[in-house]
């Protein structure tokens, strides 16, 4: 079974990259993070600002035939989870890298 690094909405190999300051996403779009939910790990999004905002959750190791993050478009106050499969158990080698525009 292959690996893939999702940063930037691309599956990569190798270390997560870190986004672009330019791709980052306002404070007022909040996350929680849930893991080990039924052998997979998510992330609730909730956006919090006066205006709409695409998302893209990023992840440190994600297999490649699982779930695949996706762009998100949240309108004011909409809420949205991203659920991935880990790279492997036990989750603690999974994180939560943060949230880029998309």
């Amino acid at each position: 079974m292959a690996l893939a690094v999702t940063a930037g909405g691309l599956a990569l190999t190798g270390a997560a990259q870190v986004p672009a300051a330019a791709d980052t996403v306002p404070s007022c779009v909040k996350t929680v993070t849930m893991k080990e939910v039924f052998g997979q790990f998510g992330v609730t999004m909730t956006n919090g600002c006066a205006t709409e905002q695409r998302v893209l959750p990023t992840f440190k190791l994600v297999w490649s035939s699982g779930p695949q993050p996706r762009c998100h478009v949240l309108k004011p106050g909409q809420e949205s989870t991203q659920w991935v499969t880990p790279s492997a158990l036990p989750f603690y080698d999974q994180a939560f890298l943060g949230l880029v525009r998309c």
